[in-house]
């Protein structure tokens, strides 16, 4: 049996170059008022009908809809343009040594800006019309007018757009013609990548390959990027997706944005060529090098989060692939035959468990529903925690009637690292957990997800009558971790253990995401943690999805705040 995962290669050192064959053509807590107690009073309470939501910005998609990327002009445009992205691609691959400056000692590296420009940035139209009189040695009967008035052709991206540059590489336990298969199907794409892409359609096929092969595959799509937070708005951009096969044992997977084609005005986000090149190491196993190349608006982005988003390492390839490495091990535990569960029930608790934390995903991006946007609690000193709430009428896989999603983000002093330990293991639980104060917890189960052990699905089982289960996913990378959970009856956890469908169990995802609050430098381990914590409830008021009432909107704050108190108590006592 062939196991699914990602040995990562040392960062330490610098990576080796690419092999290809017959390349392409050349204080920070939630605040209360200064005199309320830790449970605000009910005359503390704002207008919940009187709050501000978030600036509404377009989606790509409605720009989009008055473009016709049917149209065979455009879709000439648009295979002109990947097939230039590949090659830049290919180039930024290759040429390590010239585009790229390695800090061996921080184990980073970043792009060369200068020798870029000079490869790939566009000339002025009349100076690129010298360069190509000189290099085909045509007579130049007249120096054309400088400053004459010339049209320019408009580049993507504007002053305002701070540039990101990222590679990273490893080597994956999955063949290239699978992960090919991952990276064109969109929805697999989407699930690999869940704590990444909150968002993601095909918008148009223009081509399927040749035969059955993915080879010249090429897709115009559109994609909301996030961080597993409300603080941080999505970045949401619409590019064209090209896969190629560039040789026997090589396949290229790269995405463009569009908007040199369709000029966007408002466009914040653009992604310059990026993508990744795939080649087999035999056994199953394929090296993969990522490469992110953005620019994007960083204006707007929450004080906690600036240093961590401006560093490149929030979106940067380093975390495509950290996450891709915690995805395929995740498939490898389907097969475990170490785990002392039927294979049918294990397979039924890790698809609850997906689902679950692809939900904890979807739930705290900063669109988490286009009708309902997160909004700021409606309690006076409640500082950055906001809530948003949903209506499910016929999802089986939610509780019906409103529930309501509370989340903020804090800064901790303590590293990541321990303050994930903190959270995922059931022995702490009972210092932080509402629920279950001062009761025994205990796993009750285990199933590995990865090659680190802290990467699991567990079921805790927690001592109160009745018991109450607690279905739970810890998984952990170099640029962040998660732990998610959901309560689950005792009738239900036996019918998934016993193997049944878990497709129509009812849960509802809370959690926390963990995140440095700034790249190491060196390797270096002083360094805090954002945290952000997200809680989902069921309403049992007279809740709407337009209007919370005073009593629901103190309960929600109330268990978030002390929640907050209580893991900043134990954690940096």
């Amino acid at each position: 049996m062939k196991r699914f995962g990602v040995r990562k290669m040392d960062s330490g050192k610098e990576p080796k170059g690419f092999e290809t064959e017959n390349p392409l053509p050349a204080d920070t807590s939630p605040k209360t008022h200064e005199n309320s107690p830790t449970a605000p009073n009910a005359k503390h309470l704002q207008s919940p009908m009187e709050l501000e939501t978030y600036d509404y910005i377009p989606r790509a998609s409605d720009l989009l809809i008055s473009v016709s990327v049917r149209a065979d002009v455009n879709k000439h445009k648009i295979t002109n343009l990947v097939i230039s992205a590949m090659e830049e691609i290919r180039q930024l691959v290759i040429e390590q040594e010239a585009l790229w400056v390695f800090d061996m000692e921080a184990g980073t590296c970043s792009l060369n800006v200068g020798e870029y420009k000079r490869r790939f940035s566009p000339l002025d139209p009349t100076l690129d019309e010298i360069v190509r009189m000189i290099k085909t040695q045509e007579p130049i009967l007249g120096i054309p007018n400088l400053n004459a008035e010339v049209e320019i052709l408009p580049e993507v991206g504007s002053a305002c757009l701070e540039r990101e540059a990222s590679r990273d590489i490893a080597v994956v336990c999955m063949n290239p013609v699978n992960l090919v298969q991952m990276f064109m199907d969109v929805v697999q794409w989407s699930r690999m990548f869940s704590s990444i892409v909150s968002k993601a359609e095909i918008l148009e096929v223009i081509s399927e390959g040749k035969g059955s092969s993915l080879d010249g595959a090429l897709q115009v799509m559109t994609a909301e990027f996030h961080i597993s937070s409300p603080l941080v708005q999505t970045r949401e951009s619409y590019f064209a997706r090209y896969c190629k096969q560039l040789s026997v044992n090589v396949w290229a997977v790269v995405d463009v944005s569009l908007e040199s084609i369709f000029p966007n005005p408002t466009a914040r986000f653009l992604r310059r060529p990026s993508g990744c090149f795939i080649q087999p190491m035999g056994n199953g196993y394929s090296k993969v090098l990522w490469i992110e190349h953005l620019e994007v608006d960083n204006t707007l982005v929450h004080r906690l989060f600036k240093p961590l988003v401006t560093s490149g390492l929030a979106f940067g390839a380093k975390r495509w692939l950290g996450t891709m490495a915690c995805q395929c091990d995740r498939l490898a535990s389907y097969m475990d035959d170490r785990v002392p569960i039927m294979q049918d029930g294990r397979k039924s608790i890790l698809k609850l468990a997906d689902r679950m934390t692809r939900s904890y995903h979807a739930g705290v991006s900063s669109t988490a529903s286009p009708e309902n946007t997160w909004k700021p609690i409606p309690i006076s000193g409640a500082g950055d925690v906001l809530v948003t709430t949903s209506y499910n009428d016929d999802d089986p896989e939610t509780p019906r009637g409103v529930s309501i999603t509370v989340a903020t983000t804090i800064w901790l002093p303590n590293q990541p690292k321990n303050v994930f330990e903190f959270l995922r293991n059931e022995d702490h639980r009972s210092q932080w957990d509402l629920l279950c104060l001062k009761r025994c917890s205990q796993e009750a189960t285990r199933v590995c997800t990865g090659h680190d052990p802290a990467n699991c699905v567990s079921i805790i089982k927690i001592d109160t009558l009745p018991l109450i289960f607690y279905l739970q996913e810890s998984q952990t990378t170099s640029t962040g971790s998660y732990v998610v959970y959901a309560p689950v009856d005792l009738f239900t956890m036996n019918s998934v253990l016993s193997g049944d469908d878990p497709d129509n169990v009812q849960i509802l995802a809370s959690g926390f995401a963990v995140l440095p609050d700034r790249p190491r430098i060196g390797g270096e381990e002083n360094c805090g943690t954002l945290l952000t914590i997200a809680i989902r409830v069921v309403d049992q008021h007279s809740s709407t999805p337009e209007y919370l009432p005073p009593i629901s909107v103190l309960t929600v704050y109330t268990i978030i705040t002390q929640t907050v108190q209580l893991i900043r108590a134990a954690i940096t006592q």
